[in-house]
């Protein structure tokens, strides 16, 4: 008989022994908030687009530029595309050839339409912002003096509905 009420005892005292450690109150931390929505919509469904030139690489003419419709939404899935890059001279400068303008400039383009080959690599980094890609910009071809001196760039992005305004950006003196 005594067995019994030992193995009680025991029985009760491991339980009391156990539930003291049940006891530690840890802080809990909450789980951090979810990023906010970013709003989207598709090129072919934007009424609007504007575009804005964030980053441009001189050296090989890769340009990352934003869009967004009229609602400020990031605008994704743009491919169709006509991209134009001016090298001009320094207005300060004088041809040494009397028959030239005084203010010329040489012109590189790139195109994406929906139909052909592109021409440049169009690439969306994240919702709304892309980057483009070409082989490199070769103004030694098309002016060997070597008098380009700045860099504008003028970028027409394509959707069903609209497209965005063409503007000549300076992008880089050289």
């Amino acid at each position: 008989m005594k067995y019994p009420l030992l193995a009680l005892t025991l029985g009760t005292l491991a339980l009391v022994g156990c539930g003291s450690d049940d006891n530690t109150s840890e802080e809990k931390t909450p789980p951090p908030p979810p990023p906010p929505v970013e709003k989207t919509v598709s090129i072919d469904e934007a009424a609007q687009i504007n575009l804005a030139v964030e980053q441009f690489d001189p050296n090989t003419g890769t340009l990352v530029f934003s869009l967004t419709d009229a609602n400020q939404a990031a605008i994704i899935t743009a491919k169709n595309y006509d991209i134009y890059y001016f090298g001009f001279t320094d207005k300060n400068k004088s041809s040494p050839n009397p028959k030239a303008w005084k203010r010329w400039h040489v012109v590189q383009n790139y195109r994406c339409q929906s139909k052909g080959e592109c021409s440049g690599k169009l690439t969306e980094v994240k919702n709304g912002q892309y980057q483009f890609e070409i082989a490199g910009l070769d103004w030694q071809s098309k002016d060997p003096s070597g008098a380009v001196s700045q860099i504008k760039v003028a970028i027409q992005i394509y959707g069903t509905k609209a497209n965005n305004e063409l503007a000549l950006v300076p992008v880089a003196p050289l």
